[in-house]
């Protein structure tokens, strides 16, 4: 398994937005610190919460500051946007972070961006699959590119700068339905499963659960008859995570700032997407609910390694987990968690014969066996 982050970013309007810019390129710089492999910064233009109009920018800020990590659009929304003008920009950073860019997509799930640009919610997933078609063209092809679609139209179009990598390697984030779960089994892209997905959420059918995603992506991988589409490893998953010296006191650190973010995200409608089984109010979706039964990874590193094992066995397995970014806790108290998550928790889930040996190398210094 490999290990990232998801960022909305969120930072409250409380907040000297300025400074949470330098905050969270500075997270990017700790986050290749401590051995995690990426990074996704997320594309919102209202709400008063999530303050990043333009991953594109933060993303080229912040590979000028690392040198490893890779680096994600989480995601470029696409039905506000004309789709030539998004390859051609996303083709230039892949150049600008030399080919350390991941080309993540969606549909834009913000209900008052969508008010913003006046979109019709029924246009988002059609506009979304045609400019996929048009960008994957556009990056792909050495020929120029004409396009008659409902949306857009073009005709002998052409990148003047191509993209850095051979292959970009696409990811679509879903929320509402299976269908980008299922384009990225077709495709052998990435899927990107958000924070509040339930493991299984019984026969409350608002929003699929993470087993949905998974079998809609593998299903339609095996009916395209692309071997390498057929994996989990593409799979993106996005938990909330925070690693302290024991449970209780992790709840009594997250609580009140979860409480903020969750009444920002009640506020948007998004609690019928958390929701399991019949009758649930947005009140029944308290912190404690919550970490239980999305499930959450929070506790001490054994109980954070336990949670993230079930996690595991009950998805069938996915191939990278990204910790999503939040400002719960002071700094310090954040940073200590991701240092004990990547000092403790990683490593139970990298390279198991790299392990066997460091234990037994700690057996002999014992005089264990």
């Amino acid at each position: 398994m490999k290990f990232g982050f998801f960022t909305m970013p969120e930072h409250p309007p409380i907040e000297n937005w300025t400074l949470s810019y330098d905050r969270d390129i500075a997270a990017v710089v700790e986050a290749e610190r401590l051995g995690f492999s990426e990074f996704w910064i997320g594309e919102h233009h209202t709400g008063g919460f999530e303050n990043v109009p333009v991953p594109e920018f933060m993303i080229a800020k912040a590979s000028a500051l690392t040198h490893t990590i890779r680096l994600g659009t989480g995601v470029v929304n696409l039905p506000y946007q004309d789709p030539f003008m998004v390859a051609e920009r996303l083709a230039f950073l892949d150049h600008l972070t030399h080919g350390r860019l991941e080309y993540g997509f969606g549909g834009g799930g913000l209900p008052t961006d969508k008010a913003l640009f006046g979109l019709e919610p029924s246009e988002a997933s059609p506009r979304t699959n045609e400019a996929l078609e048009i960008i994957w063209q556009l990056l792909t092809s050495e020929d120029p590119v004409s396009y008659e679609g409902v949306y857009w139209k073009y005709e002998n179009r052409q990148l003047q700068v191509g993209p850095y990598q051979d292959v970009p390697p696409f990811a679509i984030a879903g929320l509402t339905g299976t269908h980008n779960y299922a384009k990225c089994g077709e495709k052998g892209w990435k899927p990107l499963s958000v924070h509040f997905a339930p493991t299984d959420n019984g026969t409350y059918m608002d929003a699929p659960d993470l087993k949905a995603m998974g079998a809609a992506m593998l299903e339609a991988g095996n009916r395209s008859g692309i071997p390498e589409a057929v994996t989990r490893e593409n799979w993106r998953i996005v938990r909330e995570v925070y690693v302290t010296d024991d449970k209780d006191q992790a709840l009594r650190d997250i609580r009140e700032g979860v409480k903020r973010s969750y009444d920002y995200l009640f506020g948007l409608g998004l609690g019928a997407l958390m929701k399991i089984g019949d009758g649930m109010t947005d009140q029944d979706l308290t912190l404690d609910w919550m970490v239980e039964n999305i499930p959450w990874i929070v506790g001490s590193p054994e109980e954070c390694t336990r949670q993230l094992k079930e996690l595991e066995e009950e998805t069938g397995g996915f191939g990278t987990l990204l910790i999503n970014c939040r400002d719960w806790v002071t700094t310090d108290k954040w940073n200590r968690s991701l240092e004990m998550f990547a000092r403790y928790v990683m490593p139970q889930f990298q390279d198991n014969q790299r392990m066997a040996r460091r234990q037994k190398m700690a057996n002999v210094a014992l005089g264990i066996a």
